[in-house]
């Protein structure tokens, strides 16, 4: 495995200048002709995020929000630091699922590791995700000063580690999926349900609980999002992880993924010709 991921990375380091220049030109696509351009990128979580807190809050739960459900963390900012991890995960596979067949030029002309185009997507989504933290720290700030629910601690030192295993998972799924895409043209339409049933399955606007239902807690500790949600709010409000075997069952989820797509994707990447 080690050898695997040797040589991956050893070839993405050779061709770093190719990755950060088709991570830079899917920016520009996608905000071309855009009137709010960038600003998209933090809009986009806020707004979804007001939906869901006035959905959950009023709608579903009555104008209740029992704090003992949520762990004892501010509703509103619980879910926005789930919207947006979520949103940088959903960008990464919703644009490299068709990332092989957008550089089909590419693809067939000259040699360089394709897997610069699917992996081009994950830097590109990391961009919209730093802008994203523009809305996010203000707001995490904010509750940090007015609500001792939220803290600042040494836990905090854990996010990049979160984030590593995030990208992984993500980077491992998108080779996967724009190879099969590549070969089966559906798969685009297909990630559309599956990111939707995605989304309702993992711990974005609510919080899952066994008390009632323990079976279920395996069922759901195969969604790696959920314990990797679950550290990201843990380390956010200074919170020790509640959740650590989530977060290992994500982080070895994580690897096998990305080792296994990015082997797949090597192994099948003399076809790709007859298939553009």
């Amino acid at each position: 495995m080690m050898a695997v991921m040797g040589e991956m990375f050893g070839e993405l380091v050779r061709y770093r200048g190719l990755l950060a220049m088709l991570a830079w030109r899917d920016i520009r696509v996608r905000y071309k002709q855009s009137l709010l351009g960038v600003a998209w990128a933090f809009l986009m979580p806020l707004a979804q995020t007001l939906v869901l807190f006035v959905v959950f809050k009023f709608a579903v739960l009555g104008g209740t929000v029992d704090p003992e459900k949520y762990d004892n963390i501010p509703f509103f900012l619980f879910i926005l630091s789930g919207v947006i991890p979520w949103t940088l995960f959903n960008s990464i596979l919703a644009s490299s699922v068709e990332s092989l067949t957008r550089n089909s030029r590419l693809v067939t002309k000259i040699y360089f590791p394709r897997e610069v185009f699917p992996l081009g997507t994950v830097a590109g989504a990391l961009v919209d995700f730093s802008v994203s933290l523009s809305i996010f720290i203000p707001v995490y700030l904010f509750y940090v000063i007015t609500d001792p629910r939220v803290s600042i601690s040494r836990h905090l030192v854990l996010l990049p580690l979160v984030l590593i295993i995030q990208l992984f998972l993500a980077a491992g799924l998108a080779l996967i999926i724009s190879m099969a895409n590549l070969f089966f043209r559906d798969v685009k339409y297909l990630m559309t349900f599956v990111l939707q049933f995605w989304f309702f399955g993992t711990n974005i606007g609510y919080q899952f609980h066994f008390e009632h239902h323990p079976a279920l807690k395996w069922l759901i500790q195969l969604n790696p999002m959920v314990g990797i949600l679950n550290a990201y709010r843990d380390c956010l409000m200074g919170h020790p992880l509640n959740d650590p075997l989530g977060l290992a069952t994500a982080a070895i989820l994580a690897l096998i993924v990305f080792v296994g797509g990015w082997r797949m994707f090597h192994e099948a990447e003399f076809k790709f010709a007859e298939y553009v």
